[in-house]
């Protein structure tokens, strides 16, 4: 069997784990939609999207409709729900796979009810509301009429009303202000006597931060996959890293001081050294912007420095303090080793990214090996995945959701 030079370990029991700290967070009266767009953040979305249903998530949410389809191609039944935009050449494969989409505007009821009308359905769709994010959703101050918009259809059934929080983690007083607008819009929903089961607002960083805005839905993303851009480690919530990327050294060299490394000659050695040859560059997804910022691997469990620039294939490291190593040895970009671990949040630090770029950035090159391990504990408070018949007086009430 082919055995690739670099390659990904996903850590399909970590990814449980994560979620059952989610599930155990919320209570059993919140419901989650685990969101696997961009590729399951690239750990490869059919393998995750399984993992988070057997762990206890009842949803699936995904960024466009193609990533809504395959995952139906693949055979996964359960609802999945296109967060983004549509395009109009998709809508006919979105009703027909019976994928739940969001609507972002006014015109796109009336659409979306002809379409649905034209197939013979009853279509399932989510109301997005833009509180602040400015990026999709309909305006609160616009939202009655779409609300009526949608009631009045008879091929649309408006299952949920949701809004995306912009600074969770960042700033409390205009996260309470995007709240505020949105239970506002809940308020307008209730006194025109409609039926809405589903209500959401938390994703990765609010489900752990504010209770109240759990409602009966949650999103969950970035933290299934263990990654914490938010801190949340300084309020005791510590996250399993679910991808662990790997190579190889394929090719090393003594060199004495002051030897020259990378394109640019960007780096000149302070010592006599080794220098080990690693396949993996920019195309795989290591982010060039590394070359010279005091990123390392680990090799034989020791911190071995990224020297010189990353090329598009390779990347230097300098392993004159690693002891006995030799030509096929591992060498760890992002995982552990022993007692050394790199975290996807140190490398997007170092490169001025954000940690959401680093597994989504992984090329077609790295092969994805995936490791089931124990089944997670815990996830027996999972929500009842059953719909409720209207979510809005529960949202409306001063009480959290979850107990």
């Amino acid at each position: 069997m082919f055995e690739p030079r670099t390659w990904a370990d996903i850590h399909l029991d970590r990814l449980k784990a994560n979620l059952a700290k989610v599930l155990r967070t919320i209570g059993p009266r919140v419901e989650v939609m685990a969101v696997i767009k961009a590729d399951g953040y690239g750990h490869g979305a059919t393998q995750v999207a399984r993992a988070a249903l057997e762990a206890g998530a009842t949803r699936l949410g995904v960024g466009d409709s193609t990533e809504a389809i395959e995952l139906r191609e693949s055979g996964i039944t359960s609802p999945i729900h296109v967060l983004g935009a549509l395009v109009e050449r998709e809508i006919d494969d979105v009703i027909y796979h019976r994928i739940t989409p969001t609507i972002h505007s006014l015109d796109r009821v009336e659409h979306l009810d002809r379409k649905a009308r034209e197939q013979g359905r009853r279509l399932a769709v989510h109301l997005k509301i833009d509180t602040g994010m400015g990026r999709l959703g309909v305006r609160p101050e616009s939202a009655e009429e779409v609300l009526r918009a949608i009631g009045e259809t008879k091929n649309l059934r408006l299952e949920g009303i949701a809004t995306h929080l912009s600074a969770p983690a960042e700033d409390r007083e205009f996260t309470t202000h995007q709240l505020h607008e949105f239970k506002a819009v809940l308020a307008r929903a209730a006194a025109l006597g409609l039926c809405v089961p589903k209500v959401h607002a938390a994703a990765s960083a609010g489900l752990f931060l504010y209770p109240r805005a759990r409602f009966n839905l949650v999103r969950p993303g970035i933290v299934l996959y263990g990654i914490d851009p938010f801190g949340l480690a300084r309020e005791g919530i510590r996250l399993e890293p679910v991808l662990e990327l790997r190579s190889q050294i394929v090719f090393l060299k003594h060199v004495a001081a002051g030897a020259r490394v990378g394109y640019g000659a960007s780096y000149r050695t302070p010592r006599p050294t080794r220098l080990a040859t690693v396949p993996i560059g920019y195309n795989d997804g290591y982010p060039q912007p590394l070359g010279g910022k005091g990123a390392w691997a680990l090799v034989r469990g020791v911190r071995a420095p990224i020297v010189g620039s990353v090329n598009m294939d390779y990347v230097t490291i300098d392993v004159g303090e690693v002891p006995n190593v030799r030509v096929g040895d591992v060498v760890t970009l992002i995982g552990r080793d022993g007692a050394e671990e790199v975290r996807v949040e140190d490398l997007a630090r170092l490169a001025g990214t954000i940690p959401y770029a680093i597994p989504c950035g992984l090329g077609k090159r790295v092969r994805r090996h995936y490791h089931s391990g124990e089944e997670a504990a815990g996830v027996e408070g999972a929500a009842d995945s059953r719909t409720e018949p209207d979510a809005l007086r529960t949202a409306l009430a001063d009480e959290p959701a979850a107990a």
